[in-house]
């Protein structure tokens, strides 16, 4: 159970690290919230993990330097190996070295107030595979 839970940790950076997005997105009060589950334990569902960040107009021009900090232990060098916007859709692919090793693609759409989308992760801990669905969503609260 604590390598699942090190796992929702280390996707938690990797689904908030989506630069471009700022675009269109609004400086102001953001919550934003992730939601795990793994396909071959359903009943492995922890509460949805949940973050209020003020940003500003710097923070949403380049949201993958802000929300990079998010504690990620033993996931490193995390490189896009795609990337591609249409409209106000973000997709990509992502990989991770470091002790956990993440392989993720995901499709997150935004606007000035919100943010929807899902990210599907493959994760190797200590050999073991497990795949992870998560649903990212976000919204702008009002000012700072």
């Amino acid at each position: 159970m604590r390598a699942q839970w090190m796992v929702v940790v280390a996707l938690q950076a990797t689904a908030f690290s989506t630069p471009g997005l700022a675009a269109d997105m609004s400086p102001g009060l953001w919550e934003i919230t992730l939601e795990t589950r793994v396909a071959a334990q359903p009943g492995f569902a922890p509460a949805p993990f949940r973050l209020k960040q003020c940003l500003t107009a710097a923070d949403t021009r380049n949201p993958s330097a802000l929300l990079g900090g998010i504690a990620n232990p033993g996931a490193s060098g995390c490189t896009y190996t795609n990337k591609a916007y249409s409209g106000n859709t973000f997709r990509f692919s992502m990989q991770c070295a470091g002790g956990i090793a993440i392989q993720s693609q995901g499709e997150v759409s935004f606007s000035a107030d919100s943010m929807n989308g899902t990210i599907t992760a493959v994760t190797n801990v200590a050999g073991e595979k497990t795949e992870l669905g998560n649903k990212v969503s976000a919204r702008r609260l009002g000012g700072c």
